[in-house]
């Protein structure tokens, strides 16, 4: 979501009664520019729908301009767009202005109070579009463009609003499901809004969109603020301070949601007085995250100890706020307390797709200083580490590791346990540590030779050749990149790793240019995310 000269944005993800079972969510799946876009669930029968909603001062003259971008998985579920006034979403003077819609796969815009075909929508492509709304007229200009297209889908003029009121004023725009006659199972993403009265926004370039942020970006960004000391990496979506999408819409239906963004921003907050009577778990994430920012302020001035305190105190409260875990990794290594870094840093397994993980592995193998050992354990034909009766943690090498394991394993090894951590997890913090310094080729080749080694030992190999993949993918060789990818995918049944693989796929056709094959693309992960 985007904001630029005098433009006005405050986006709020709600579900409106209890009963609601759909979510507004951020997404790293499919997105335009940037790394994420919103996704908007609706599930019919529910009794509700799901809204972004933005407000903006009211506006009743002149013109304003409204720039978005959709993709939606099923152009037969409907999805409603509107831009409304203080009358809200009523068909009269100061209601609806600009409603566009898909009606049984074809989008259509309300004008003059008739909706009005435009074409079928194509399922998992992005569309964008673009409102000039005349206020005192009480008409807009609407041009869609369909993504590598040049020549626009439809370009119209002179519309008459919604309801056919001049001097219909704007204060808000809405993304919903079926808000009518909750009969929607859609599901769809919006990118790039962008909402004001600067006309350089309708001259937003989609053709040649912002250029869209790829993992290896996200690694070379996170890797440049810890390049210097440690510190807290940011947020990147409400599960990392324990939070879902439900709960921020409960957050949002107390009076709490504000409270709760200004803390996620660092605000020096009081969330004792901030949550008073509220439910102990408010009061739990309040000061989690308010022990966290604490934290955070300490790592940045260099006491790592004091830092790991409040880590601690906040993972006590919120034990699932992934946050809370990276940074207590990254305090542990400034204190070169590398068993228990590990040890918290495989409790992130699951994760080990987001880019934080990968930069805070480097930094932790890099603050461990000696990773010969790696590079030794595969001259070693006979090397512990890569005998799966000698070291039972080889599992950790899947991509998830189920949440008792580390305990039983802990129990069952005893005192062989830590050096056996230890061993197993400086294979994946010298691949790291290899990208972090740049050398690509040396980590794809390391990948590869630890794939091989544990195919002969008989053991899946998939999360290594993706490894490898990813060393190809950053230093642009799209050719290699794209046979590894599907070397990982060739006999694997884990639908995570699957979805991973296909968003890295789509973003070399991306690159490549390949539009149709990531479209094709876009399908197979959604296919995977939804089985």
């Amino acid at each position: 979501m985007a904001t630029g000269p005098d433009t006005f944005a405050i986006f709020q993800g709600a579900r409106h009664v209890g009963t609601g079972q759909g979510r507004v969510s951020l997404s790293t799946a499919f997105h335009v520019s940037g790394y994420r876009s919103v996704e908007i669930k609706d599930v019919a029968g529910d009794g509700d729908f799901p809204e972004l909603q933005g407000y903006f001062p009211a506006r009743r003259a002149g013109r304003l301009f409204f720039h978005f971008a959709f993709l939606t998985t099923d152009p037969k579920e409907e999805l409603n767009i509107a831009l409304a006034g203080p009358r809200f979403f009523q068909m009269e003077k100061d209601g609806i202005a600009f409603w566009l819609a898909t009606r049984e796969g074809r989008l259509v815009h309300v004008s003059d109070s008739i909706p009005k075909k435009l074409f079928a929508v194509e399922a998992f492509v992005w569309y964008a579009v673009d409102v000039v709304y005349d206020i005192p007229e009480g008409s807009y200009a609407l041009t869609i463009r369909r993504e590598g297209q040049d020549a626009p889908l439809v370009a119209l003029r002179d519309q008459p609003n919604a309801a056919r009121q001049p001097g219909s004023a704007v204060d808000k725009f809405s993304f919903v499901g079926s808000p009518y006659g909750d009969t929607s199972n859609v599901v769809y993403y919006v990118d790039d809004v962008v909402i004001g009265t600067d006309e350089s926004i309708v001259q937003l370039p989609f053709v040649a969109p912002g250029r869209r942020k790829l993992f290896v970006d996200l690694f070379a960004e996170y890797q440049k603020q810890l390049r210097e000391r440690p510190r807290c990496l940011p947020l990147t979506g409400p599960d990392d301070v324990g939070l879902s999408s439900s709960d921020l819409a409960d957050l949002a239906r107390e009076g709490l949601l504000d409270r709760m963004r200004g803390l996620l921003s660092g605000d020096n907050g009081t969330p004792a007085e901030a949550v008073r009577g509220a439910a102990s778990r408010w009061q739990a994430v309040f000061a989690a995250v308010a022990q966290w920012n604490a934290g955070c302020r300490a790592l940045d001035g260099g006491e790592a100890r004091r830092a790991l305190t409040h880590f601690e105190k906040a993972s006590a409260l919120v034990p699932e706020g992934k946050a809370f875990t990276l940074s207590t990794v990254l305090a542990l290594a400034a204190m070169k307390r590398f068993g228990e870094a590990d040890e918290r840093l495989l409790a992130l397994a699951a994760d080990r797709d987001d880019p934080r993980y990968a930069v805070v592995s480097a930094y932790v193998g890099l603050a461990r200083g000696d990773l010969d050992q790696a590079e030794a354990w595969l001259r070693d034909p006979a090397s512990r580490v890569l005998d799966r009766d000698a070291n039972p943690l080889l599992a950790l090498f899947r991509k998830t590791v189920p949440s008792d394991l580390l305990s039983r394993l802990r129990a069952e090894l005893g005192a062989a346990f830590p050096g056996l951590l230890d061993e197993t997890l400086v294979a994946e913090q010298y691949y790291y540590v290899q990208l972090w310094k740049g050398q690509y080729d040396a980590a794809r080749d390391y990948a590869l030779r630890m794939g091989e080694r544990l195919r002969r030992a008989g053991l899946a190999a998939s999360v290594w050749s993706e490894r490898a993949g990813d060393a190809a993918f950053y230093r642009r060789d799209l050719s290699e990149a794209r046979q590894l990818y599907e070397d990982a995918i060739r006999g694997e049944k884990d639908n995570g790793l699957l979805m991973v693989l296909y968003l890295k796929l789509a973003d070399i056709a991306h690159l490549s240019g390949d539009l149709e094959t990531e479209r094709a693309l876009r399908e197979h992960y959604y296919g995977a995310l939804t089985e």
